[in-house]
């Protein structure tokens, strides 16, 4: 096969020299592949990094393919502190929900728009939205935002609504409930701008709840190194 863009999402070891790695392709979308003796090679010099663009090749058939060939693009992509989490948090979001073998270029594109942006230090809970808006559209589980899933009528500003993931926002009345989000919200999230600190708050809850749903009770680990940090930085301010 022909060399491919490529990310590299998670490698872990296999066996006593050669890895099992998780490469998010432009052209193939994701595929797990086994690097044989690549743990022989110094890790300074190893293209088998996180965030970094890479050209790669692989032979095989089936879920599981071996590489072939594999060499560094441009320089990687420098994600420090809550940056290098976020990113931690995407790529473990597309080796969960991503099927193997299934070319996704606006997922690519998506994915590299992201670590651009975190990269920048721009605000980093508004890459994530948009990042995961992105991802759940590719999939084909793109979110309903101007509409109430149960009446049919246009989402109001003021109105506050429950998202259900199968369906889209339900508009509730009385008490506000736990997790809602209020209609201004939900057009924030739909136009992609406005944005302030209870949008970004309201939306992040609907949006843990929509990707909970598809991940079908998997847990994430990046969340926990997010709840770990959040707890220490408590601690020590």
């Amino acid at each position: 096969m022909e060399l491919t863009s490529a990310f590299i999402l998670h490698h872990r070891p296999y066996r006593e020299t050669s890895s099992l790695v998780d490469v998010l392709t432009r052209d193939h979308g994701r595929v797990s592949l086994v690097a044989r003796g690549l743990r022989q090679t110094k890790k300074r010099s190893s293209p088998i990094q996180i965030f970094q663009p890479v050209w790669l090749s692989w032979y095989g058939r089936g879920d599981l393919v071996t590489l072939s060939q594999i060499e560094k693009d441009e320089p990687g992509y420098r994600l420090l502190g809550n940056a290098s989490l976020c990113g931690l948090y995407m790529n473990e979001l597309l080796v969960k929900l991503l099927p193997v073998h299934e070319a996704e270029p606006d997922i690519f594109d998506a994915y590299r728009q992201a670590l651009s942006s975190l990269q920048q230090k721009n605000n980093e809970q508004i890459t994530l939205r948009l990042f995961e808006k992105a991802l759940l559209s590719h999939l084909g589980y793109g979110l309903a935002l101007t509409v109430d899933a149960e009446s049919g009528e246009a989402i109001e500003e003021d109105g506050i609504y429950i998202y259900h993931p199968d369906s889209g926002p339900r508009r509730v009345f009385g008490q506000r409930l736990q997790n809602t989000v209020s209609g201004r919200s939900l057009r924030h999230l739909e136009q992609e701008a406005g944005f302030d600190e209870l949008s970004l708050k309201e939306i992040k809850h609907m949006m843990r709840s929509v990707i909970n749903y598809y991940l079908g009770g998997r847990p994430l680990h990046s969340r926990q190194l997010f709840a770990g940090l959040n707890q220490f930085n408590t601690k020590t301010s």
